[in-house]
């Protein structure tokens, strides 16, 4: 039986890393000329008519690791994802996937880090996994994301 007593027991492998940009068409463009990649290598997702921090998205794989390309769409949306040490643009964050994120949570707690940023009332249900932000104000200002898939 193996103890948990950090969160990199929790951890199986990087989910992404997020990159905030401004026009997300162009993005996705540079990211296929420099890396050779194809629409294959893209992952568009449709826009969420009732978002409250309206962004378009596109994942890219390059060589196994995906990009998270973020375009916000309103000057709130800038301002909640730009808050970060990342400033005007540029890596956002990196996200872990993880086994158990209530146990993370849980564990976190424990340690005085507290969900934050974009989801700060804990675990938030996306239908393709559940996330968590970590509040920037207890990593250090590093925005970390943790994803676990759902089956």
């Amino acid at each position: 039986m193996t103890i948990v007593k950090a969160l990199k027991d929790y951890i199986i492998g990087l989910q992404h890393v997020g990159h905030i940009v401004q026009d997300l068409d162009a993005a996705v463009a540079s990211f296929c000329r420099l890396y050779g990649l194809d629409e294959n290598d893209v992952r568009r997702v449709p826009e969420i008519p009732d978002e409250d921090v309206p962004t378009l998205f596109a994942f890219v794989n390059v060589a196994g690791t995906e990009f998270e390309l973020i375009q916000p769409q309103s000057a709130a949306a800038r301002r909640i994802l730009l808050a970060s040490s990342s400033g005007g643009g540029g890596i956002n964050h990196v996200a872990w996937r993880v086994r158990d994120i209530d146990a993370c949570v849980e564990l976190l707690a424990g340690q005085q880090i507290r969900p934050g940023h974009v989801t700060p009332d804990g675990v938030v249900d996306t239908g393709r996994s559940r996330i968590v932000y970590l509040d920037p104000g207890d990593t250090d200002g590093v925005l970390i994301e943790l994803v676990q898939l759902v089956s």
